[in-house]
């Protein structure tokens, strides 16, 4: 639906449309997992045609993500301006309340105000679409429609409630992300569902741009993302899974990835077209995307060098018996996936009864010994949590100096780590107080790795997924990188701006508001990035964006079942 048609439709259906045309008006496009690794050449065979328009008329740089780079921590530094140990999201997964069980992270947890709730204190309209860890939706000045971590089904995933009949009835069915998992077989169905879910988000954007007032758009294709997950081994004839898929099924996907990229452009090109002229427009991810080599299986790797130890209990003795001799749900998953029956697994993954089944008949958390365990990890990329007294419910590592002792302990038996080339595995490797700052540091991982290149996913499970220590990866065939994008256009930006200092995550929402010419909270961590403004005013700072957590629970059981079986299809947890 190009612009003139929206704007027709309004007009014919009785809607009206905006023509105010306030100035500071801003409109951020997120592009979940975007990397100019692929928008660079894109660009260069001339297939990307509006991105590389924004990209010529205005400045633009790698932007750099949260440690790790994980959706649930790095989309909260966007809209929060604060670091993870800001605003206490560390990962998908986080620990109960005095448990050691796991459970999905939700916008509950997020402390913090995001930014167009500083702006909305300011009096300043926003239409929220599609940011990852809203759901539940909260308040707004404006409208607010969740993304990822959005229960499937889910009834309340707008702000205000009745917002979603609107959607339903102007537009037709929204897809707040698209429930289709690549598998053998399924290449075909999975991009069609992609590319339905596309315009669908597109078309709702822009009708409730051109019906309501705003003064902040941010709207989030997760797109992107999800497909390199399904398809990198596509798109890339050096990854290791190329090979393994038939010539036909290599041919007919090859160009997956770039479909939906361009899908996406055509959509940027009309909606920046029907906005007003001077709107400050940006561009953003909230990481990169590059090719995945490897399962470290982090767990294990404790569990063999005595950090992490299995109860001497009859029940889960037998289950670490069955899990050395290789009876794990990765196992199973591995079977089903090239059978092309990927989504089989949800039968079991549907109820809580599912998931207790698992726990049932295969190793996992419940079968620690925590009375007798100094480490233990959960989350995507390369944390691991010391067993703390006075933290943890059954800590037994003393604070003070058993605790750094152990830190030292670990950081040099990770370092040991060898990839199959003998190259060692881990990268970088930091205490979390190097990296992280804020009233969440206490709760943050103490060890924080990245694997070499970031080719390999460094697991920690509430499941034992595998016996293994290292695997070659299969099911998901690319990973998160810490160089997201950044592109900033419009009036107000100045062109081929050289950025002085590499911008993160942490700086689009001072910058963000600096651009609606309001002040910046001095609480947030991230800087303004004035250098890109072709005016360069001096930074007024005031408010504050202090916003304790919100109470209550944030998913019903049958939600959190639903949210964690989305996280095993896109391969974030085992």
């Amino acid at each position: 639906m190009t612009n003139l048609k929206i704007v027709m439709y309004c007009v014919r259906s009785g809607r009206s449309v905006n023509t105010n045309n306030p100035m500071s008006k801003v409109f951020v496009i997120g592009l979940d997992g975007a990397t100019f690794d692929l928008i660079h050449p894109f660009i260069a065979q001339g297939y990307l045609p509006n991105l590389q328009s924004l990209i010529s008329k205005g400045a633009w740089s790698e932007l750099s993500s949260t440690v790790p780079p994980v959706t649930a921590s790095a989309w909260n530094s966007f809209m929060t301006g604060k670091n993870p140990g800001g605003h206490g999201l560390f990962d998908f997964m986080q620990r109960r309340k005095n448990s050691y069980d796991l459970a999905p992270v939700s916008s509950f947890d997020r402390d913090g105000k995001a930014v167009w709730q500083v702006a909305g204190d300011a009096g300043k309209q926003s239409i929220i679409l599609g940011v990852p860890v809203t759901y539940p939706p909260t308040p707004v000045n404006g409208l607010m429609v969740t993304g990822m971590l959005t229960p499937r089904g889910a009834p309340d995933y707008t702000y205000p409630a009745e917002l979603k009949n609107e959607i339903a009835q102007a537009i037709g069915e929204y897809v707040v992300y698209s429930d289709e998992v690549y598998s053998k077989g399924r290449g075909e169905i999975f991009l069609k569902a992609l590319h339905y879910s596309i315009q669908q988000r597109a078309k709702t954007a822009a009708y409730l741009l051109h019906k309501y007032d705003w003064d902040l758009g941010v709207l989030v294709f997760p797109e992107t993302d999800t497909v390199c997950h399904g398809l990198w081994w596509a798109y890339d004839a050096s990854h290791h899974q190329h090979k393994q898929e038939g010539m036909q099924q290599r041919a007919s996907l090859q160009n997956g990835i770039l479909e939906i990229y361009q899908d996406i452009d055509a959509y940027i090109g009309e909606l920046v077209a029907s906005l007003p002229a001077d709107t400050t427009i940006f561009v953003m991810s909230d990481h990169g995307h590059g090719p995945l080599r490897n399962f470290l299986y982090v767990n294990n790797f404790l569990k063999q060098r005595g950090y992490l130890k299995i109860k001497n209990a009859p029940a889960s003795q037998l289950k670490n018996i069955a899990f050395r001799a290789g009876l794990t749900p990765r196992t199973a998953y591995g079977v089903l996936l090239n059978l092309g029956l990927g989504k089989l697994r949800r039968t079991m993954d549907k109820r809580r009864s599912g998931r207790g089944v698992l726990k049932r008949f295969f190793l996992s958390l419940n079968d620690v010994d925590w009375a007798n365990t100094r480490a233990y990890s959960i989350g995507y990329i390369g944390e691991v949590h010391v067993n703390l007294k006075g933290r943890e419910p059954q800590g037994i590592v003393e604070p003070g100096a058993q605790y750094e002792q152990l830190r030292d302990e670990l950081i040099c038996d990770l370092r040991a780590l060898k990839l199959p080339d003998g190259a060692p595995l881990v990268e970088h490797i930091w205490k979390k107080e190097e990296i992280y700052s804020g009233v969440h540091l206490p709760e943050a991982p103490d060890i924080l790795f990245l694997p070499k290149n970031l080719e390999t996913i460094a697991f920690g499970d509430f499941e034992f997924g595998s016996n293994k220590i290292l695997e070659p990866s299969y099911g998901v065939s690319s990973s998160h990188r810490m160089n997201g994008i950044f592109i900033a256009a419009g009036p107000t930006i100045r062109p081929n701006a050289p950025i002085t200092q590499s911008p993160s995550l942490i700086d689009l929402a001072p910058t963000i508001l600096h651009a609606m010419q309001l002040p910046v909270p001095p609480d947030m961590d991230g800087r303004v990035l004035n250098e890109i403004f072709a005016d360069a005013r001096a930074v007024e700072y005031g408010g504050s964006a202090v916003l304790a957590r919100a109470a209550g629970e944030g998913y019903s059981e049958q939600e959190e079942d639903e949210v964690i079986e989305r996280l095993k299809d896109l391969g974030y947890i085992s």
